[in-house]
């Protein structure tokens, strides 16, 4: 329950403080005022679960957010996934180091995505 309500409390406090903030400064950072009010909303696992999930594809943090509208667009993805029970226990698995058949994660909505900046990149 505390937990709850230090995050209602955090998105608060980013929701004003980007409402602060002048389109210049937003542009600086590589958003739109809207896409950094989405991003302040996200969960706090979503981050998480989308570069553990590029991971098995090959793919850096970096690599990954090297363009931002790739990144909105996975963390969007991610987000509004309707198979959260599946990508949980997945997640949850033992061995994190073993190799994944990344063609059988066909539950992840971003693995196309992940698949074709994967080959983009080379990795």
């Amino acid at each position: 329950m505390i937990e709850g309500f230090l995050r209602m409390f955090r998105l608060s406090r980013d929701l004003h403080d980007i409402k602060a903030m002048s389109d210049a400064d937003l542009a600086d950072m590589g958003v739109t005022r809207t896409e950094a009010l989405q991003l302040a909303a996200l969960p706090d696992d979503v981050p998480a679960r989308v570069t553990e999930m590029a991971r098995l594809f090959g793919l850096t943090s970096s690599e990954l957010m090297a363009d931002r509208r790739v990144w909105h667009e996975v963390l969007g993805r991610c987000n509004g996934c309707t198979d959260l029970g599946t990508c949980h226990r997945f997640m949850a698995r033992e061995d994190h180091d073993e190799p994944v058949d990344t063609a059988t994660l066909t539950f992840c909505a971003n693995r196309a995505a992940f698949d074709e900046l994967a080959h983009a990149l080379g990795a």
